[in-house]
C-alpha cells in the first residue's frame, strides 16, 4: 500500500449485511415495507401488499487517499491511477483531506456484462431505482458506533405520524437524520462502461462526486439518507409509480434482458408475486452481487394517506 493510501478495515459483505437488515427493520410499522430478497413474508403481508417499486443496491467498501498537499504525487510514467484521482480533486479544489473512493468491480468470468452496467439498467426506470452504497467511514469500530447509536436507531418510526398522516414540514423524513444512513454515499450509475478501470471519488461528507476519467458529477450531498428520502417521498407523492406486483415482476425482468439469470420455472409455481420477485432477486445477487429490495405497499391504504 502506498504512503498516500488510507487503510479501511470494513468489508463489502459486512456493510451489505448490516444495511440490508437495517432497512428492513426501519420500515416496520410504516405504510410501506422494504422487503429484502431473504426476508420471510408473513401471511398478512401476502394478503395486504399488492403494489411495489424495486430498489437495487451495490454495496461497496470505501478506501481513502491522502491529499497532494500532504504527500506529493508521483511523476513516474507507470504510476497508479489513484494518483490521477488525487490530482483531479486537487486541481478542482474539491475536498481531499482525505478523498474517499471505490473502483468498479471486474467482470466475472462467466458473466454476461459488467456489474456496473447491470446496475445501470435498473437506474432511473419507471418502476425501479439503482445505486451504489458505500460508507463515509473507514474504521469498523467507528462504523458500528454509528450503526448502534441508541438515540437514533431505536425509534418507533422512521416517519412521524399524526392521525395516520405524515406530519413533517415539507414532507421531510426522519430518515434524513438517521446517522447510519447519513454516513453512506449513494451514487446512481450514469453511463455504461467496457472496462472496470473506472473510479468514483467523493468527500467524507458525501459531496463532490468525481468520475474518473475525470468528470465532476455533482457537488451536492448524495448520501443514502438523501437518496432514500427523496425516492420514498417521490413514490408517496406519485403513487402511480407503485405498480401491481405481478406487473413489477414483468417490468424488471424485461429491463434486465440478459441471458445469464436462469432458474427452474417450477420455482415460480404456487408462490406469491412478492416471492416471485424474490426468486429473481436471489439470482441477480448470485450472479452480480446486486441486492434487491422491494418497496411494497397496499395501494388503497397508502392513497388514503395523501
Amino acid at each position: 500500500m502506498s504512503r498516500y493510501e488510507l487503510h479501511a478495515n470494513l468489508s463489502e459483505k459486512q456493510i451489505e449485511s448490516d444495511l440490508a437488515g437495517y432497512m428492513g427493520w426501519i420500515s416496520k410499522s410504516t405504510p410501506f415495507r422494504l422487503i429484502d430478497i431473504d426476508e420471510q413474508i408473513t401471511g398478512s403481508d401476502k394478503m395486504m401488499l399488492n403494489n411495489g417499486f424495486a430498489f437495487y443496491m451495490q454495496f461497496k467498501k470505501s478506501k481513502g487517499l491522502k491529499s497532494i498537499s500532504e504527500i506529493a504525487s508521483s511523476t513516474r510514467k507507470n504510476r497508479s491511477a489513484l494518483e490521477d484521482i488525487r490530482e483531479f480533486r486537487h486541481k478542482k479544489h474539491l475536498p481531499d483531506d482525505p478523498t474517499l473512493y471505490f473502483k468498479l468491480r471486474e467482470k466475472a468470468q462467466h458473466a454476461y456484462d459488467y456489474q456496473h452496467n447491470i446496475l445501470l439498467k435498473f437506474a432511473n426506470q419507471a418502476y425501479s431505482q439503482a445505486f451504489y452504497v458505500a460508507p463515509l467511514i473507514l474504521d469498523k469500530e467507528e462504523y458500528y458506533r454509528c450503526l448502534f447509536d441508541s438515540a437514533n436507531r431505536y425509534v418507533d418510526f422512521p416517519f412521524y405520524y399524526y392521525d395516520l398522516q405524515y406530519h413533517v414540514k415539507n414532507w421531510i423524513s426522519y430518515i434524513s437524520y438517521v446517522p447510519i444512513l447519513k454516513n453512506h454515499i449513494s451514487i446512481i450509475p450514469h453511463e455504461s462502461v467496457n472496462t472496470c478501470e473506472h473510479y468514483y471519488s467523493y468527500s467524507t461528507v458525501g459531496t463532490d462526486i468525481g468520475w474518473h476519467s475525470p468528470e465532476l458529477l455533482s457537488e451536492r450531498p448524495s448520501r443514502l439518507s438523501d437518496i432514500l428520502s427523496q425516492e420514498l417521498f417521490a413514490l408517496i407523492n406519485n403513487t402511480e409509480r407503485f405498480v401491481p406486483l405481478n406487473q413489477l415482476y414483468g417490468a424488471i425482468t424485461s429491463i434486465y434482458e440478459a441471458g445469464d439469470i436462469t432458474y427452474n420455472s417450477s420455482l415460480l409455481d404456487d408462490i406469491t408475486d412478492i416471492e416471485r420477485l424474490q426468486v429473481f432477486g436471489r439470482e441477480l445477487y448470485k450472479n452480480y452481487g446486486i441486492r434487491q429490495l422491494i418497496c411494497a405497499v397496499n395501494i388503497e391504504s397508502i392513497n388514503k394517506l395523501k
